[in-house]
């Protein structure tokens, strides 16, 4: 019975986590990256994933997971030519123009790759915890 219930908390415990979910409300389409630390026993460290396109009055799902303890995680949003953007006060890589996962990619060496460059991204908190609700929502207008 005993391990039972240790299978059980184990199964429960790992499992929680919480996705990224950005909402488009301005007026025309965005493209979206996200950043979470990532720790899964082969890579620990800062990763960032995008580009997602959003379009006006859509929900997506963005980008890595947030884990229990995982309080702190990072958005960037632009439209095209980069009329607007959202985030400016922390820097992390991207790809310049297609789909990436980038690991490290708070690091300087990374930066170094032609096709990356640095962008801001907006710095928010959140509490992820077997009782707390499994999404994250990120409103953009």
């Amino acid at each position: 019975m005993k391990s039972l219930l240790v299978y059980l908390f184990l199964l429960f415990t790992s499992s929680v986590f919480s996705q990224i979910f950005v909402t488009n409300r301005s007026s025309e389409p965005i493209w979206v990256a996200t950043v979470t630390y990532q720790n899964n026993g082969s890579f620990s460290g800062y990763v960032s994933d995008g580009w997602y396109k959003i379009i006006p009055g859509e929900r997506k799902s963005c980008g890595g997971k947030l884990h229990d303890g995982d309080n702190t995680y990072y958005v960037h949003a632009h439209s095209s030519g980069y009329t607007k953007t959202w985030g400016s006060d922390n820097y992390f890589t991207v790809d310049k123009k297609k789909p990436f996962t980038i690991e490290n990619c708070d690091m300087k060496y990374v930066q170094k790759d032609p096709n990356n460059k640095q962008v801001g991204f907006i710095k928010k908190f959140v509490h992820i915890g077997l009782f707390d609700p499994y999404k994250v929502e990120v409103i953009l207008k």
